[in-house]
């Protein structure tokens, strides 16, 4: 098999997990009470222009008009990725320490670190549980070892490990290179892709298995153990190395898988269609009798997606049919009626992260998207799934990438 480069195989800018818990902080390290609900903020991460710009956490009262700056009410952070949970904003260094930062906001609505830093590891995937846990999971590219971590996001310290022989998920030489981190009935799903590591060669530098089939691996909750691996063999693997999405259990228990069906960055190409697969309520398998489709809906590989409500995904895709990066449009996908509605108020604009940038709202139809203009700026498009309107609010003022966007209460 040909020794290949996968572009998608590079560190993430970022990662946002919706917030579902509400708080009112006293003390800067006081235990969050999700029963409370107070005043809210939009909070966006964010990096500056010019060499050696800083990162910044930012809030702002209102994204349907005006701009956003960290001159105003920001935080600067030395982090790469990021994930809220229980009306916190954890910041993740990608270094061998992989520091764990939280920050809140205080009485006053101004963003504070609310705990001290906690010492984890190199961080690739991370997804919330419930409402007071996330679980982490270390880079598992070149070492075959997968490590996890449970994060208490209450008590702001870690609640468990444990560690995966790779090679034992996938019963072959390759290892199981994870792709996201999802809560599904209690237990995690964690997608991957089989690959082989160059020895001495860069960690992204390998060997791939199969671009011809999804797999999902099964670990029990809170334990951390490899159960099983449940597959599909009509689209690709599910995620990208650490964009943390490709997976979302929806309202009525049913779990949606959407694939890219991308290749490894050089020549080889997956030959499966690009589409959205299920697993029904309480099972653990995939539903052969579903499959949505959307190369052949919207004639273009799926780029990104993110759950919005009731059934419908904003869902990125490409412009061109052979296109593998570059230009992307917006569309959203229902996947109850397996329809299509283009969302032509959000302009036609490169994709520049690895992971769409987004905050839905409670009302299960609101999703709002931040993007780069023609010109490099950052504006939020607030997306009506209903209709497929758009608003342009926002400008995140002075931006080079935006990283997240999320809501927390105080």
């Amino acid at each position: 098999m040909k020794k290949t480069t996968n572009f998608l195989m590079t560190g993430m800018l970022g990662m946002a997990v919706l917030l579902s818990a509400c708080s009112k902080n006293t003390t800067p390290d006081a235990p969050v009470d999700p029963g409370k609900t107070g005043r809210s903020k939009y909070v966006f991460v964010y990096t500056g222009k010019g060499e050696g710009a800083a990162t910044y956490i930012v809030s702002t009262d209102d994204i349907t008009k005006g701009g956003v700056s960290s001159t105003n009410n920001g935080v600067e952070v030395d982090a790469w990725s990021f994930i809220v949970q229980n009306n916190t904003v954890f910041a993740q260094a990608y270094n061998e320490q992989g520091l764990v930062r939280p920050f809140r906001l205080n009485e006053q609505g101004k963003i504070f670190e609310a705990g001290r830093a906690v010492t984890t590891f190199r961080t690739g995937i991370s997804g919330k549980v419930g409402n007071d846990f996330w679980v982490g999971g270390g880079d598992p590219r070149s070492s075959g070892v997968g490590e996890l971590y449970r994060f208490d996001a209450v008590n702001l310290q870690l609640a468990g490990r444990s560690t995966t022989d790779l090679k034992k998920i996938t019963g072959t030489g390759f290892n199981a290179v994870w792709t996201g981190l999802f809560e599904v009935n209690n237990k995690l799903y964690i997608p991957y892709y089989k690959f082989k590591h160059t020895p001495g060669g860069r960690v992204y530098e390998g060997e791939y298995g199969s671009l011809d089939s999804t797999w999902v691996a099964v670990f029990s909750y809170p334990e951390l153990k490899y159960e099983k691996t449940i597959s599909d063999d009509r689209t690709g693997f599910i995620g990208d190395w650490s964009s943390q999405q490709g997976l979302q259990q929806i309202e009525n228990g049913d779990t949606y898988g959407w694939s890219t069906a991308m290749g490894d960055g050089e020549q080889r190409t997956s030959t499966k269609p690009s589409g959205i697969v299920r697993i029904k309520k309480g099972a653990e398998q995939f539903d052969k009798s579903y499959f949505f489709n959307i190369e052949a809906a919207v004639g273009t590989k799926i780029c990104r997606g993110e759950y919005i409500g009731k059934g419908k995904f904003l869902m990125a895709v490409y412009t061109d049919a052979k296109a593998t990066g570059g230009k992307i449009k917006m569309i959203i996908a229902d996947v109850f009626n397996n329809t299509i509605t283009p969302v032509p108020g959000v302009p036609v604009h490169e994709f520049g992260g690895f992971k769409l940038i987004v905050y839905a709202e409670p009302d299960g139809k609101t999703i709002n998207y931040v993007m780069e203009d023609n010109a490099g700026e950052y504006y939020v498009y607030i997306i009506n799934s209903d209709n497929g309107t758009v608003t342009r609010g926002a400008h995140i003022e002075g931006a080079a990438g935006v990283t997240a966007i999320s809501k927390l209460t105080y």
